[in-house]
């Protein structure tokens, strides 16, 4: 793959995502946590909302220290449409995950939504950090090794 389209695909694809966002939020939200009156749903819809506007000022962050001129590397940290490596602590197992949306998630292929557990806890992790991933039956330390941009192939 050409070096300047990976790069060009990196700054549309981080402006496409604050703009989905920007517009769609609570469209996003009312599908994968539909309005209710249960406290429990209501908490995690307001931390949800928080957590993908902390999400949305990173992108800005990252596209903001970048001029308009300027080639916008893949960011230090796993975005949405990135592919992860990770390296679990215990085990030492090196295994690649591609964050997506939900409607595009197919654990077997390792493309993990970003409201699943594993993806929620992923998404905005920094290259060379450790992260405790809690998921039903395990909790594991792992180290993120690297983060590309997902090949659209």
């Amino acid at each position: 793959m050409n070096l300047n389209l990976q790069k060009i695909n990196i700054r549309e694809t981080l402006v496409s995502q604050l703009s989905f966002f920007d517009e769609q939020l609570k469209l996003f939200l009312d599908q994968y946590l539909p309005p209710t009156e249960d406290v429990r749903i209501k908490r995690e819809r307001k931390n949800t909302r928080a957590f993908i506007e902390r999400y949305m000022f990173k992108l800005e962050q990252h596209l903001n220290s970048h001029t308009t001129g300027e080639d916008v590397p893949c960011p230090d940290f796993v975005f949405l449409g990135s592919t992860v490596t990770l390296q679990y602590v215990d085990t030492r197992q090196v295994i690649s995950y591609t964050l997506c949306m939900p409607e595009d998630s197919d654990p077997s292929s390792h493309c993990m939504s970003i409201v699943s557990p594993l993806g929620f806890q992923l998404l905005m992790a920094t290259k060379g950090s450790q992260v405790t991933i809690v998921t039903p039956g395990r909790i594991a330390e792992v180290n993120v090794v690297d983060i590309q941009m997902a090949s659209p192939f």
